[in-house]
């Protein structure tokens, strides 16, 4: 991620911030509000940290802690993730036999990978 998408984000997410905040003042005055302030989202849609860790786990080539996947998803791609939360989400996805199941305690594999030697 360069500096100019950080630049981005952090604009987009301060607008978004003071936007609601604008909005939960009108509505604390008694303003009615007849249309939505947000604005329609621009550009493509930001991958989920599931996403990219599937993305993670087919690069690798092999089964991955989620310890390893957190600290590849800030090397690679400056995402910061709670593990507890990422293990929940693909602990979620493998229990329903999506794209991932679990080889260990917290670590998964891609479901594609069963049949392979």
């Amino acid at each position: 991620m360069d500096s100019s998408e950080i630049k981005e984000t952090v604009i987009s997410t301060l607008e978004t911030s003071l936007e609601l905040q604008l909005r939960a003042i009108r509505k604390m005055k008694g303003e009615v509000q007849e249309e939505s302030i947000s604005r329609p989202r621009v550009g493509k849609r930001r991958q989920s940290l599931v996403d990219i860790s599937i993305d993670l786990l087919t690069e690798s080539k092999k089964a991955l802690h989620v310890n390893d996947i957190c600290q590849l998803l800030l090397e690679k791609h400056g995402r910061v993730t709670d593990r507890d939360s990422l293990s929940s989400a693909l602990g979620k996805k493998a229990r329903q036999g999506i794209l991932v199941r679990q080889v260990a305690p917290a670590t998964f594999d891609l479901i594609s990978r069963e049949e392979q030697p």
